[in-house]
């Protein structure tokens, strides 16, 4: 079975036209043939994505054979230290997570530089299974938005989120593969650094989750309408109260710091800018579990008056 991408940059969008096209040729015998040969550029969502698709396909259809622009190379290759995307998903430690699903031999894999300088600007792919391993990535997304110029009541409040986001999935995902997250800084065209945010997992959803409650369940006629309902404040799979707060204040961080944020579980997506407040809830090709990318630009730091005082805020 082959999956061929005609994307040069993977993020949201060609993720989903992966996840449409798997669905045409699941069922087909044979292991899966992935060609991203087109493949220029890949987001922190784009790679929690493959990881999470690569590590969950049933055994029938693996070990995957990865195509990628000059890899994999000959089995003589003298150097496997690559370039372009290659390069990039050795950096973000790509290859450890999913190897075990390639059939690519020890030879062939690319070699990640001994010397790496970490200039708080990114996370590579970790796979969050404990509360401990969640507090680690916590610690080092701080460093990041220290880096972004973010002050410290703004670092509590985005962690602070993220946190229940990651502690969430441990406790009601139920999958026992876990979290995946990567975090990268970029700077566009204008100069402005921002972050990007890929989060997922692969477990039972956000629309199976909130049907454990019955006052929702009259609510879920989709997954996309059980994604409106999820990022509502108080929409839990708890009928008691006291939950529900992740999603919708991803929405708020996005409002109060003019992110971007897209949710897709199941076969619900929705894209939210913080900016204009608006969101948009559609269908897409199924996926398992949830996944998030959250985008937030650098602060700005400005000034508003308060009383008689010149207050710097974000």
């Amino acid at each position: 079975m082959l999956i061929r991408s005609s994307a040069s940059t993977y993020s949201v969008a060609a993720h989903d036209d992966l996840l449409q096209q798997w669905q045409g040729v699941r069922h087909e015998p044979g292991p899966l043939q992935l060609d991203l040969s087109s493949m220029e550029f890949i987001d922190p969502y784009g790679m929690a994505g493959l990881t999470l698709f690569l590590n969950h396909l049933p055994p029938a259809s693996l070990p995957v054979h990865l195509t990628l622009q000059n890899w994999p190379g000959d089995e003589g290759t003298a150097s496997r230290l690559y370039s372009g995307s290659v390069a990039y998903l050795t950096r973000m430690n790509f290859w450890d997570a999913v190897t075990p699903t390639l059939d690519v031999k020890p030879e062939q894999l690319p070699v990640r530089p001994a010397r790496v300088v970490d200039r708080n600007v990114l996370i590579e792919i970790t796979i969050l299974r404990t509360h401990e391993a969640i507090s680690a990535m916590l610690r080092k997304t701080g460093e990041i938005l220290q880096n972004l110029s973010y002050t410290v009541p703004a670092r509590g409040h985005i962690l602070e989120v993220l946190s229940e986001l990651c502690s969430n999935v441990l406790l009601h995902a139920q999958s026992d593969f876990g979290c995946v997250a990567a975090m990268q800084t970029y700077c566009n065209r204008k100069g402005t650094r921002y972050i990007v945010m890929g989060i997922g997992d692969a477990g039972i959803g956000i629309r199976r989750s909130l049907a454990a409650n019955p006052a929702l369940a009259n609510r879920l006629h989709s997954d996309a309408q059980a994604l409106g309902v999820a990022v509502q404040p108080g929409a839990s799979r708890f009928a008691t109260g006291g939950h529900g707060g992740g999603l919708p204040r991803v929405l708020e961080i996005a409002k109060r710091y003019n992110g971007r944020v897209s949710f897709r579980s199941g076969t619900g997506s929705m894209i939210y800018h913080g900016k204009e407040d608006h969101r948009r809830t559609f269908e897409g090709p199924p996926l398992a579990g949830t996944q998030l990318r959250i985008s937030l630009p650098e602060a700005v730091m400005r000034t508003e008056r308060q009383g008689d005082l010149l207050t710097p805020v974000i």
